[in-house]
């Protein structure tokens, strides 16, 4: 990663072959680890441009510093400063959620870039005033790579989208390693980090939060209303989709959707409320499990129904109660007008929502979001809802399909199943590639997994029913756990992370346990989270942690900055397993998993998600096998390995080597095939 090995030119204008940015920028922002430039003009904008440039450069660990003037567009003053605001080494107490959440909805990808890149730290503004209120008009930028290399430019092109693409710029370049252009070049790095530290006696140069304080930036255009500016991209429902709302419409407006990870559930029962709001005067309920979700669920509904009135009922909306009541007295002298209440699954089962709800004199329509986490079914719940929509990819986990069918039977049955094989074979996800990685447990993690064995075979008495439901849970807990921070996982770590072929994009699924790293004592344990983080950055990926520890606006700037390439692996306990979209992830690696097949399909329908220029996705999954005769360990971990073998694009090659493990323990396909059919109920009305 050098300067020098750069064929760069004397210099470069913004048309033809040997544009600016192409030809220039990137490849320098590529090579670089110090970016400093200084300029008249800045917009966000600049980021269409550079992103690929600024992506690489920020892989190698970059820092960007910039000296602008103090004029601003009011959406990038406004991201600016709440980047600085949610700096990584000062307390978030004061961040301004609701901002963060207006830039998510906003689809624009160069305010993002602006704010990852403050809040993460990559880059440090400083705004220049002229002593005499005359304006600061110099435009300078250099580039540095990790052997001191330096790359000079200066000219009429200001860091903005205009001054690389669409207005005749010309700049000029000298290179530190050339002879003739050294002096050259020491004098323009002495001029800028003279402005940068404020030694310029013709400039006065300010810390940018001193200059907002100061009020000393200056809006140029009046801030366009954030809530204001749609997404224009028009939803275009596909043939399933439209096949999924008629045989809703079909059995009267009740049924469950049972459809693959990364197929659209959302905008199809979104377009299934329009079916039955465009006639009808209703009230919808949408319940999901997660506070974050109620957040993208209101984002999508109101590009749809822009006139409704929502309401969020969650802890972090504590007048929601009183909100309904308004809505109430609303429609006693106004009359009807669409209201979608969001609400998470806790609160839906409070007696007071549902107190609140009653009062209002309309049908009501229940839309429920990952379903197979709700328990509220009972008949009063059933009676509220004139009409009910269920929603999930993974009905059952199983084992407990009788539990799966009543969930079903409480919404009307299902009318529309989409499962995963068929929505790879319609190119609905991306094909994916399967490699399992064989360790061995020790000979004590054997003895401690059959200790839990015997344990849980306690909860049950001689007729095989549960005795004490609090302690099978416990111990089938630890029992995974042994699996999940298996000594030889830790061991080979580095290995593992050696056979992943893509460079970013990669999720890393890890256990919640702790270890003894090297160098340390029983009394200083280190988080397994950590040191598999620690491990990914020392092989050159950019790691953070996705954990529940992490608040709403951290893990939606980690998506964000996953998804631009800018932090390229994750590294997550649980919390990418329902519900959060991220479909630019390449590959997996899975050093930690239970034995339910409600997971493994999660997991892999988020992994297979499209998403643009994505053409495959590869799963790396650790698999503990006992070195001993130990076939309930072997079983649970073949379990896994047989499903998503079974739809791999490599299965062929994976055939054998599978099969083999079974005759090492004595293990047949019964033992290690996932029984997910659920019992068919009753024909649909018609």
């Amino acid at each position: 990663m050098s300067l020098q090995d750069l064929n760069i030119k004397i210099s470069y204008i913004s048309y033809g072959d040997s544009n600016i940015v192409d030809s220039f920028i990137n490849p320098c922002l590529n090579n670089s680890i110090l970016y400093k430039r200084s300029v008249a003009y800045f917009s966000s904008k600049v980021f269409e441009t550079i992103s690929t440039g600024i992506a690489n450069f920020i892989r190698n660990n970059g820092r960007i510093q910039l000296i602008i003037s103090p004029e601003l567009n009011e959406d990038d003053k406004n991201t600016i400063e709440l980047g600085y605001m949610n700096r990584k080494s000062i307390i978030r107490d004061h961040v301004d959620k609701s901002f963060i959440e207006e830039i998510n909805t906003l689809n624009d990808q160069n305010l993002e870039m602006l704010y990852i890149l403050i809040a993460e730290e990559y880059l440090d503004i400083k705004i220049v005033t002229m002593n005499n209120f005359n304006s600061y008009h110099d435009k300078l930028g250099i580039f540095t790579d990790q052997e001191n290399n330096n790359i000079v430019f200066f000219g009429s092109a200001n860091s903005s989208k205009r001054g690389y693409s669409y207005n005749y710029e010309k700049i000029r370049v000298a290179k530190s390693w050339d002879t003739y252009d050294n002096l050259r070049v020491l004098d323009e790095i002495e001029e800028f980090d003279k402005l940068w530290n404020g030694q310029n006696k013709y400039v006065s140069v300010y810390e940018y939060k001193e200059a907002a304080k100061a009020h000393l930036i200056k809006v140029r255009r009046a801030r366009q209303s954030l809530c204001n500016r749609q997404v224009k991209d028009e939803i275009i429902l596909r043939d399933y989709q439209k096949e999924a709302i008629a045989a809703w419409k079909k059995n009267k407006y009740n049924g469950f959707f049972v459809m693959a990870t990364g197929t659209g559930k959302t905008w199809t029962s979104i377009y299934a409320l329009k079916e039955v709001l465009d006639k009808e005067e209703d009230i919808v309920v949408v319940v999901a499990p997660y506070k974050h979700l109620l957040k993208q669920w209101e984002h999508d509904i109101v590009k749809m129904f822009k006139d409704a009135k929502t309401i969020l009922v969650s802890s972090e909306n504590k007048n929601w109660e009183n909100d309904i009541i308004n809505e109430y007295i609303y429609t006693r002298y106004h009359g009807y007008r669409k209201l979608i209440i969001i609400s998470t699954l806790v609160s839906f089962g409070m007696k007071k929502f549902h107190h609140a709800i009653l009062k209002i004199p309309f049908d009501k329509i229940l839309v429920v979001d990952e379903a197979h986490r709700f328990k509220n079914r009972n008949e009063i719940i059933k009676s509220e809802f004139k009409y009910k929509l269920g929603l999930s990819a993974t009905p059952t986990n199983g084992k407990n399909n009788e539990e799966a069918r009543k969930l079903l039977e409480f919404f009307g049955g299902k009318v529309f199943d989409l499962p995963i094989d068929e929505a790879l074979k319609r190119k609905y996800l991306v094909p994916y590639n399967y490699y399992p990685i064989v360790v061995y447990a020790t000979e004590y993690e054997e003895e401690l997994f059959n200790s839990y064995s015997r344990k849980i075979a306690g909860c049950f008495n001689s007729k095989g029913i549960c005795i004490d439901q609090d302690k099978l849970i416990k111990y089938s807990r630890a029992r995974l756990r042994v699996l999940s921070t298996a000594e030889n996982k830790m061991n080979n770590i580095n290995q593992f992370i050696d056979r992943i072929n893509e460079l970013d994009h990669i999720v890393v699924y890890c256990g919640d346990g702790k270890i003894i790293s090297e160098n340390e004592s029983n009394q200083n344990l280190k988080k397994y989270i950590e040191y598999v983080k620690g491990c990914l950055n020392n092989k050159g990926y950019k790691a953070s942690q996705f954990t529940a520890n992490e608040d709403m606006p951290t893990r939606m700037q980690r998506i964000n900055s996953f998804n631009k390439g800018i932090i390229t692996a994750l590294v997550a306990i649980k919390c990418l397993d329902e519900g959060i979209n991220i479909p630019s992830i390449k590959s997996a690696l899975i050093l930690s998993s239970n034995d339910d097949l409600r997971e493994f399909i999660q997991r892999r329908g988020r992994i297979l998600r499209l998403y643009e220029g994505k053409k495959e996705a590869n799963i790396y999954d650790i698999l503990v096998l006992p070195s001993g005769d130990n076939p309930t360990m072997a079983k649970i971990e073949l379990r896994r390995a047989f499903e998503y073998a079974k739809l791999a694009k490599n299965y062929d090659d994976l055939y054998f080597e599978l099969n083999n493990y079974l005759d090492e323990y004595g293990l047949n396909n019964d033992d290690v095939t996932i029984n997910d059919e659920i019992e068919e109920l009753k024909e649909l009305d018609e």
